[in-house]
């Protein structure tokens, strides 16, 4: 250090967690940069060491080490390995039996619970087996952990299938193991050959060349441009340093406080860096590294000098990182601890507060009720913000080129808040929730997407619920200063106001002013000793009870949240009423003509509030009073008494109701009035209701009578403006009945009161009248006709319908009789003038009487009686002819054979079209019972087809039991009392089978067959049979049809004519048969027999080509009967081979020359010489490098020289790429691919591009060959 430099404090970098990264040969990623240093403004930064718990060394936990061998668990001086091996292989032969006895009760064992445990079982044997067995260190029984649950996995499937009872086919199982363990074809020389060792040869294609471009050391800080966040989720990030050509020794970066704008160095020196270098990923190219440098601090990081090994500065590449405290929103209330609970109308009065480098974003909903709402703030900066990033993140122009000013304030974070003012305009649940923020760099934090990988678990403060509560509001009903309440004296009445609030709001204050009615201003205003009283509401329809009167005034509302609003009428004025009372004045009522008192007036003057209601007590001649009440709606009344009955009568008022008060007791003696009454004559209709009246019939009438008796009445009857006077003297009854004359005349009549005298001569006018409707004629009943008859005929035991006719005013009463019985005549009700009477009996019917709904009428003899007749039902019979015999009630048909058609007629007599329902019955050979089913026909005539069944052979009967016509539609009425009975018999078709069928019989072509050319038979049916025979030939499709007749037993050995033998396959198969009843069967696609005539055989080369390459297949087709001896030579050895197929089939699996000089088929001894010769070539080959893999790196510009030796045949015509240059086990990319012909054996290439060339594919005169990308070989 020299003088005059300030020392510098030592620093180190915080301890922080690291990312994971790829580990390679027991690598492990290391901690991020070791050290740091804060850099003195004027001075230069030298080189810092490490405090002890800085250290960088790597972690081995991971490392492989080399560790001495490791002795058994039983040494083997005691029991040696062989013997151990032997003991765990018999340990887990035992374990097997034990299953397989265990396996095998399952099948014995009905519960799905043995099967579970025998799984669970198993499975934990054999899991503790393979874990153990590793611990016994045995050689060769040693396992390393993969294989071990690779065991395990297997025995745990192998015991589910177990458990589950899955079959195991050996077969199947043997075939694939055969397949997968033994896939192999014979070669020419008769060995086993695995065909796909020889095409698959690795061999033909050897070698690569890999040439690397070496680069120009250059050093990068966070290559991709990533912006970075640090908070309380994120303790640390890691950036990315990208290593490129070189391997520096020293490295500096940079870290620009945003709360000093001061920069921090960081130096990594040589010890340090080797352990970056070790915890690096490694790039496809093998000189790029990726350096993980972790940070925990925000700020602008860069990288300011790389030095490598030769202390040259390393070409620094413009770039930065910057790491910003990670943005974070809360939502809060203005006011601290303020209550959730809010008013309609208020201010949701909350603060958004966010942080983070700005300028920010954030983005909040607001949910009312169910239904959110998103808001999206943008650009969130303070006031007077200068930064780079307000015109937006740039990633490809450095920050520290944007910001000309150097003041880094910008970089730090920023806090701004954020008034939310809603109006609570609507009742509910209000829930603000911040979604996402933000920063100016793109860094995000979700607190509602979990998937997302920036999110945060949601905070109390990223939140906030406001419950929102209606305003009370509060009224009178009914009740102001102009309409005041009533309040009776020494009463309690309800406060008559509507309070309109939610319940759960309760309890509600309500408070009001009053002010008594006695110290009241005015009706509106209240008085200066008016009281405040406040009343608590336990809900919205609670009463509020007042004992006195006055002015009451609501003063405020309020419930447990919110003050409410008090509406008008917010007043009511509260008065009590003065109780009732009352005043009279009465007149007597004289007659004119004779002065005597025949009533009373009383003038009637009330006080109090109406409607009223008076009480009076009416007393007769002292007898016992009768309450009476009169309803009075004025203050002025006027009531009159006029009793109907002479006497004394007292008229006592007592009581007086009104609307406030009721049962006010009045002065009955004074209130009194005194009459005595003598009422004038009168008379009066008791009934005044219109009276209805038949023609001819007299009315009578009852009066009510009044007056002095005797009396005399005088009324006129009155018709057609006709009126006719009529007396009736000397009445003293109250009650007098008049009786009219009889009325002769239809129409409208009315008797009139005219006037009634009493003992003294006084005459009264009366104006009383009734009235009566005169029918103009009585009922009348007649019988309607039936297509102008009174007579029908109807079906049997069908209802019939008999029209009806009848006159006058329903409903009506008649009587019918049927004379054809003696039964009682029957009594109809009627409602309809033109109706039906019901009947299901025949005879004739008679009316005899009818009546309506009034008046008795009238039978018209002419229409009086009506006539039901049956009709006839149909019949079915069979005709007689000669092949239909009837015996014992039953016809017998003429026996048919099984399939014939046969077919019989039936004759019908009645009304065409007939339906004939019959029953067929079916009784097979050697059965015991009939099969019965339903059939029918249908006739236009009277004679109709019945198609006799004979499908199967048996006893057929056809019971004919039901029949219809036209009239008689219904085929179900059974109206055949004897069934008519067709039976017929069908015997069964004669059958010719081969008794050895499907047998195939070998002959030679033009010599007598190799075994007994009889062919056996059964027959069956009535001998003697008739047989055709046909002889099919496969090759031209000719059929030879062989006639053989009068066959007289069951059984027959059918010969071969020796013309119908000729070359080829031929199918003998039976195509009629005929029996002695004259019964035929023809068989299609019967059983048959086959027949071989056999020639010379024959060898043809599928393939017409005679040059063929190693690996491939030589196949020949053989004609003859199998199987064949093939005999060859091979470079000049002869061979000899058998061959079952049709084909003969060899893999050449080296070359030379190959020739068929004979054949020989199983058929005949006979031997065919030949000589097919094919020429077998090597497969062309391709070395690059002598075969070996070259990697070659060079400068950029020059070239790398490679070389490709061929063997084969010339020309060569071969395919090469080159592909990008990626790690073990990495699937490489083709960037190219071309394709070269050379006559020559070697072909030089140079190359001046980086990738690894290598070849696909070789072609030569001759063969081809190609491998697949990944390196196999196809």
């Amino acid at each position: 250090m020299s003088e005059g430099t300030p020392p510098r404090l030592p620093s180190a970098f915080p301890q922080s967690p690291h990312p994971n990264s790829l580990r390679r040969r027991g690598e492990s990623s290391g901690s991020g940069p070791s050290s740091l240093r804060n850099q003195h403004p004027g001075g230069r930064a030298p080189a810092a060491k490490l405090r002890p718990d800085q250290s960088l060394r790597p972690r081995n936990d991971n490392v492989v080490k080399s560790t001495p061998s490791i002795p058994p668990l039983i040494p083997f001086d005691i029991i040696d390995a062989p013997t151990q091996r032997m003991y765990a292989v018999a340990f887990y032969i035992c374990l097997l039996g034990w299953k397989l006895v265990d396996w095998t009760r399952l099948y014995n064992d009905d519960g799905d619970m043995g099967e579970l445990w025998f799984a669970l079982k198993w499975i934990a044997i054999d899991g503790v087996f393979f874990s153990v067995l590793p611990s016994f260190r045995i050689p060769w029984l040693s396992l390393n952990q993969f294989y071990t649950l690779v065991a395990i996995a297997l025995m745990s499937t192998i015991n589910i299938l177990l458990s589950l009872k899955f079959v195991f086919h050996l077969s199947s199982l043997t075939a694939i193991f055969w397949k997968i363990f033994y896939d192999r074809d014979l070669a020419i020389s008769e060995r086993s050959v695995k065909w796909h060792d020889i095409v698959h040869n690795n061999s033909h294609i050897m070698g690569k060349y890999t040439v690397h471009i070496l680069p120009e050391g250059a050093a990068k800080l966070n290559p991709d441009k990533i912006a970075y966040c640090v908070g309380p989720g994120h303790p640390s990030v890691t950036i990315p340093i990208r290593i490129n050509g070189t391997e520096p020794v020293y490295m500096q970066l940079l870290r620009i406080d945003p709360e000093t704008a001061v920069p921090e160095a960081y130096d990594l020196n040589k010890k340090q860096l080797k352990k970056l270098f070790k915890a690096a990923s490694r790039d496809d190219q093998s000189e790029l590294r990726h350096l993980p440098f972790v940070v925990t601090k925000p700020g602008l990081y860069f990288l300011a000098k790389v030095k490598d090994i030769t202390e040259l500065d390393v070409r620094v590449q413009d770039s930065e990182a910057i790491v910003a405290a990670c943005p974070k929103a809360s939502i809060t209330a203005r006011v601290p601890k303020r209550s959730s609970d809010m008013c309609k109308g208020d201010l949701a009065d909350l603060t958004l507060s966010v942080e983070g480098l700005a300028p920010l974003q954030v983005t909040y909903t607001r949910n009312i009720g169910g239904k959110p709402t998103t808001f999206n703030v943008q650009r969130v900066h303070p006031e007077n913000f200068e930064s780079p990033l307000l015109g937006g993140y740039n990633r490809e122009i450095p920050l520290l080129r944007q910001d000309e000013s150097e003041n880094f304030d910008w970089v730090g974070s920023k806090t701004i808040t954020i008034g939310l003012n809603d109006t609570l305009n609507s009742h509910g649940d209000w829930e603000y929730e911040i979604e996402k923020v933000i920063d100016a760099v793109g860094n995000e934090v979700y607190y509602n997407r979990p998937d997302e990988e920036s999110w945060t678990p949601k905070q109390h403060s990223v939140s906030h619920h406001i419950q929102v509560h209606e305003r009370p509001t509060i009224r009178f009903l009914g009740c102001d200063s102009q309409n005041p309440l009533h309040l009776p004296r020494g009463k309690s009445r309800a406060l008559p106001f509507e309070l309109r609030g939610v319940s759960t709001d309760a309890p509600f204050k309500m408070q009001f002013d009053f002010t008594r009615f006695d110290k009241l201003a005015s009706a509106t205003e209240h008085g200066p000793d008016y009281e405040t009283r406040s009343k608590n509401l336990k809900d919205p329809i609670e009463l509020v009870i007042i004992r006195d009167p006055g002015l009451y005034t609501v003063r405020s509302i309020s419930s447990i949240y919110c003050s409410g609003d008090v509406h008008e009428p917010a007043s009511c004025l509260v008065t009590t009423p003065a109780e009732p009372t009352m005043t009279m004045e009465f007149n007597e009522i004289l007659d004119k003509c004779t002065s005597s008192s025949i009533g009373l007036t009383v003038d009637l003057t009330l006080v109090g509030s109406p409607p009223f209601q008076l009480s009076y007590r009416l007393i007769k001649d002292g007898g016992s009073p009768q309450i009476k009440t009169l309803k009075i709606d004025k203050t002025r009344h006027q009531v009159r008494f006029t009793p109907e009955e002479s006497g004394h009568y007292a008229y006592e008022f007592f009581r007086l109701d009104d609307v406030n008060y009721v049962n006010i007791k009045l002065n009955s003696s004074e209130l009194r009035a005194e009459q005595t009454v003598k009422p004038l004559a009168g008379a009066t209709f008791v009934d005044t209701t219109l009276r209805k009246s038949c023609i001819q019939e007299p009315v009578e009438f009852e009066l009510k009578m009044q007056g002095s008796g005797p009396l005399t009445l005088h009324y006129d009857l009155i018709h057609r403006g006709k009126r006719t006077r009529y007396t009736d003297k000397d009445i003293t009854t109250p009650f007098h009945t008049i009786r009219t004359k009889e009325l002769d005349e239809g129409g409208e009549w009315a008797v009139a009161l005219i006037s009634v005298e009493d003992q003294s001569g006084c005459k009264v006018a009366l104006d009383s009248e009734a009235k009566i409707k005169v029918r103009f004629q009585r009922p009348k009943a007649q019988f309607g006709q039936v297509e102008g008859k009174f007579s029908v005929q109807a079906l049997e035991g069908k209802t019939v319908d008999i029209p009806m006719r009848l006159t006058g005013e329903g409903p009506w009463s008649v009587r019918v009789k049927n004379l054809n019985n003696d039964g009682p005549a029957r009594e109809l009700n009627l409602r309809d003038s033109n109706t039906y009477f019901q009947t299901s009996e025949v005879g004739t019917y008679q009316l005899e009487s009818v009546r309506d709904s009034g008046c008795p009428g009238t039978v018209l003899d002419a229409q009086s009686q009506f006539t039901i007749e049956w009709l006839p039902r149909p019949q079915v019979h069979l005709p007689q002819s000669a092949s239909i015999k009837t015996e014992a009630g039953i016809s017998h048909r003429t026996d048919i054979c099984e399939g014939d058609e046969d077919t019989v007629e039936i004759a019908m007599i009645g009304t065409p079209p007939f339906i004939v329902d019959y029953e067929q019955r079916f009784k097979p050979e050697g059965g015991r019972s009939f099969e019965k089913n339903s059939r029918s026909v249908t006739a236009g005539l009277g004679v109709a087809t019945i198609r006799l069944d004979s499908a199967a052979p048996g006893l057929y009967q056809y019971h004919f039991n039901q029949v219809a016509d036209s009239v008689y539609d219904n085929p179900k009425d059974k109206n055949i009392r004897t069934p008519v009975v067709l039976e017929q018999r069908v015997f069964p078709k004669p059958n010719a089978a081969f008794v050895n069928a499907n047998r195939v019989y070998k002959y030679c072509l033009d010599s007598a067959p190799l075994e007994d050319s009889s062919i056996p038979m059964h027959l069956t049916g009535a001998p003697p049979f008739s047989i055709t025979i046909g002889i099919k030939h496969l090759s031209t499709g000719r059929v030879d049809l062989i006639q053989v007749p009068n066959i007289d037993t069951h059984h027959y050995k059918f010969q071969v004519p020796s013309y119908a033998l000729t070359l080829g396959d031929h199918l003998v198969s039976v195509g009629k048969v005929k029996d002695a009843r004259g019964c035929t069967r023809k068989i299609t696609n019967g059983p048959h027999v086959r027949l071989q005539v056999a020639d010379m055989p024959t060898i043809t080369p599928i393939d017409q080509r005679n040059d063929y390459c190693v690996g491939e297949r030589i196949a020949f087709n053989l004609a003859g009967v199998p199987q064949f001896a093939v005999e060859y030579e091979w470079n000049g050895v002869l061979m000899k081979a058998t061959s079952q197929p049709s084909q003969f089939v060899r893999v050449a699996e080296r070359p030379g020359n190959f020739t068929i000089t004979g054949i020989q088929d199983s058929a005949s001894d006979c031997k065919v010489n030949l000589s097919i010769t094919k020429i077998i070539h090597e497969v062309p080959s391709v070395r690059i490098s002598e075969g070996f893999a070259v990697v070659k790196g060079i400068p950029q510009g020059d070239m790398a020289e490679i070389e490709f030796r061929f063997f084969g045949t010339p020309p060569f015509t071969f395919t090469y790429t080159r592909s990008e240059i990626v790690k073990k086990g990495q699937k490489a990319r083709i960037l190219e691919m071309h394709s070269q012909t050379s006559e020559d054996h070697t072909y030089i290439l140079h190359a001046s591009q980086e990738g690894t060339y290598e070849v696909i594919s070789i072609e030569d005169r001759y063969c081809s060959y190609a491998a697949s990308v990944n390196g196999r070989k196809s």
